[in-house]
């Protein structure tokens, strides 16, 4: 099925990406640091995704973005990280020193006939590669399983081609005509990375936009693995625990299961949050200057108001306060630049945005309350082992006990647990909030966020457990490399029998949308750009953006006959066509035909009433010596092709 093909596509590529700037990143930059790659995903996202956000805002701003232009902006921007502001207007000369550096040192390697391997090969020993070489299997492993566990479960998702989604598509078009605020103050800067995704994963916009949901789960997945590895003393079996937890167990987070493959704004956020958070409580890990230390901060918290001021207000601040109180007193220096950093770049958004307000008219109040109430957030969770209030007694239970262990191994045992029982405390803080009737709190954005830190919950206290069992854990240390493969295999066995109840019981979804969205995948891969016209229901009408010529149903079935009819009449009369554009016709017209309506309310199925009407005028265009072909079937509906202009539409009739 094409539209599963696309998806999958669109995640390998970005995948296949990433795997290209790590090796290019070890091979000629960071080769001299113990970086593994879950370290470049969490550095390089929190340092250069916060950057990528700032950079489109400003291009759409100019009314110059692109792809090109994005990522010439970016590597200018790395280049200068690399090299440094100072030497920007030296670069050639460096270039040229460069350059000649590694000529000679590949004529020496010639001349002594090096092998092809250490060409390709990092400078690093074999013995810390062959580890690296395990840590990234270990990624793509639970990369893979989390995007396996989202994918199946968009069985039960209803956001595909809602009115929602929709209007999430026209806004992510939107950006290509350079359009940030038109439709209103708000944070949509996760909208913009998703059109960049589809345009650096060669990919449709909207199935970028069906993807997005995967992305987002699959990235936090693994950055709930890095974080638990940072925070805790257990590197393997602990950030495994939180990573799978997250995503493969559904029935003890409250993750919104029916609209499971919808984008999340505060899932984006947070994944610029959660690395922040680590590098907040521990400096150390970033091994900045105080200046790029505080730059790379605000950097990030910008980055995190343009997609989710949520996330910046609620979730963000109190970490701060949080953090202030109970990371070590060696950082307080640290800190404070990291309140500063905040409250720059909570200036800096004010202004943004009530400039933006002062613009169009807006009330920024009404602004401010709109971001943190967001209209379109719903959580429903019938899958869950317990009622959701009891789930959360329980977590709340065991996070203070956890608390009480973390604080007795730091300050009886002189261990290194603050990170851990911050994070602990901002859950307790996070699900109490959620309990908290105002009108300036979503208690439906917090459970979002609860779905995220109850993981980090499960890996501390496999962190502690580990700890407590370290004696025999050392032991088996050897062992460790295919202990983790097992313990892998066995969560995931564990969360597909248990669950297995809970989540057969879900109502199955409507596919009609998915099978509507790989009729189109299958055209635009087939059809040429703007020289054909689509009829089908308006809420496909936004996905004919920038592709093709879009006709709803009532204006095909009242107009096209008599189009028909003068256009063949004066096809060869240039003149008449040029003054009456009207009733030119494209070289092609796919007609979607729906064969049968749906158990659930589908606008797209309900078309099923007009069947009779549309192969009325498919019967006469035949008779009229028009050219019909059937070019897409599925047991939902039938794409029939009305040719106009034979060969001059399909890419291979135009190419051969």
């Amino acid at each position: 099925m094409i539209y599963s093909v696309a998806i999958i596509l669109g995640f390998v590529r970005l995948s296949l990406l990433t795997l290209v700037l790590f090796y290019l990143n070890r091979k000629f930059i960071n080769y001299h640091k113990p970086e593994n790659f879950f370290d470049f995903v969490a550095n390089q996202w929190f340092k250069y995704g916060s950057l990528l956000v700032i950079e489109i805002f400003i291009l759409v701003q100019l009314g110059v973005y692109n792809l090109l232009n994005t990522l010439l902006f970016l590597l200018f921007t790395v280049m200068i990280d690399y090299i440094g502001l100072k030497n920007i207007l030296k670069l050639p000369t460096i270039g040229s020193k460069k350059i000649k550096t590694k000529t000679l040192e590949l004529v020496k390697n010639v001349e002594l006939e090096k092998p092809f391997s250490y060409y390709v090969q990092t400078r690093t020993e074999s013995k810390i590669r062959r580890k690296r070489l395990g840590i990234l299997a270990l990624f793509g492993l639970l990369g893979a399983i989390t995007f396996v566990s989202r994918y199946y479960m968009s069985n039960f998702d209803i956001y595909s081609m809602s009115t929602l989604w929709t209007e999430d598509l026209e806004r992510v078009i939107y950006f290509d005509y350079q359009q940030w605020f038109e439709e209103g103050v708000e944070p949509v800067a996760e909208l913009a990375l998703i059109n960049f995704y589809g345009k650096i994963s060669n990919i449709s916009p909207e199935i970028a936009l069906e993807s997005m949901g995967i992305i987002e789960a699959v990235l936090i997945s693994l950055l709930l693995f890095w974080a638990v590895n940072k925070i805790t003393a257990s590197k393997i079996f602990a950030p495994i625990v939180a990573s799978l937890t997250f995503g493969t167990c559904y029935i003890i987070i409250p993750a919104n299961v029916p609209y499971i493959l919808e984008h999340k704004s505060m899932f984006l956020a947070l994944s610029l949050a959660i690395p922040a958070m680590v590098f907040y409580l521990n400096p150390t890990l970033l091994k900045f200057n105080q200046r790029n230390y505080f730059l790379n901060f605000l950097f990030a918290f910008i980055a995190i108001g343009l997609i989710d001021l949520f996330t910046m207000i609620i979730i963000v601040l109190p970490f701060i306060l949080i953090g202030l109180f109970f990371s070590k007193r060696e950082y307080n220096r640290y800190n404070v630049l990291v309140i500063g950093a905040y409250c720059l770049a909570t200036l800096v958004l004010f202004g943004i945005y009530g400039g933006a307000c002062f613009a169009i008219r807006n009330d920024f109040t009404v602004f401010l309350h709109a971001s943190l109430i967001s209209a379109s957030s719903y959580n429903y969770f019938p899958h869950l082992i317990l009622p959701y209030n009891v789930l959360m007694n329980y977590y709340i239970i065991a996070s203070l006990i956890g608390i009480a262990i973390t604080v007795s191994f730091t300050y009886f045992m002189k261990e290194n647990w603050h990170e851990a029982f911050s994070f602990l405390i901002l859950l307790i803080f996070i699900i109490m909030l959620g309990n908290i009737q105002y009108e300036w709190i979503d208690t439906e954005m917090v459970r979002q966020a609860i779905a995220i830190f109850i993981p980090i919950l499960f890996g501390i206290l496999a962190a502690i457990l580990v700890r407590i069992g370290y004696p025999i854990y050392k032991k088996l240390m050897f062992l460790r490399p295919y202990l983790a493969i097992v313990f892998i295999f066995s969560l995931v066995y564990a969360a597909i029998f248990y669950q297995q109840k809970k989540i057969n019981s879900l109502a199955i979804a409507d596919n009609t949308p998915k099978k509507v969205l790989a009729a189109y995948e299958r055209i635009t891969s087939d059809y040429f750009p703007l020289t054909y016209a689509v009829v089908n229901d308006y809420s496909a009408q936004s996905i004919s953006t920038n592709q093709h010529f879009f006709v709803n149903y009532d204006d095909f079935l009242n107009t096209y006959l008599e189009k028909d009819k003068v256009f063949f009449k004066n096809k060869n009369n240039k003149d008449f066509l040029k003054d009456n554009p009207y009733y030119v016709l494209p070289k092609s017209v796919l007609v979607f035909i729906y064969l049968k309506k749906t158990n659930t309310n589908n606008p797209l199925a309900e078309n099923k009433s007009l069947t009779p009407d549309l192969l009325k005028v498919m019967k006469t265009l035949r008779q009229r010596g028009r050219k019909i072909n059937i070019i897409y079937t599925s047991d939902v509906f039938n794409v029939y092709e009305i040719v106009n202009n034979p060969k001059e539409s399909q890419i291979n009739d135009l190419i051969l």
